[in-house]
């Protein structure tokens, strides 16, 4: 806590260079049927719309930083995460939260799975 506190107290000190020592090992294939690159921009701006995301000052992160960190940890870019929104937003409502819907359906479907295991045992 006390280092928060000084962070906020004393941001220079604690600036960041840009460079990060950490190297994500995970990738996205650009266009996969279920979660490709537009599927992490709907995932990006769905957490940014809800605001339950915080900055390191407390206050709701901005749709930039939560697209510069998704394309930092699946290694990836978005090119304008604003150009993805409104690419989602120009959906048919009935498909406006595909890649939501696409990772729902597979928690069901393992979720169902589990269950039938269970049942066999």
């Amino acid at each position: 806590m006390q280092l928060l506190e000084l962070k906020i107290k004393y941001p220079a000190s604690f600036s960041n260079t840009g460079e990060y020592s950490f190297k994500s090992g995970l990738y996205v294939k650009p266009k996969a049927k279920g979660l490709g690159i537009i599927g992490l921009a709907e995932l990006a701006i769905s957490k940014f719309l809800s605001e339950e995301i915080k900055d390191q000052n407390g206050r709701p992160a901005s749709l930039k930083q939560l697209a510069r960190s998704f394309e930092y940890i699946f290694n990836c870019d978005f090119g304008s995460i604003y150009d993805k929104q409104a690419e989602i937003y120009n959906r048919k409502s009935y498909n406006l939260t595909k890649s939501l819907d696409f990772l729902k359906n597979v928690l069901e479907q393992n979720k169902k799975n589990r269950n039938q295991k269970k049942m066999k045992e």
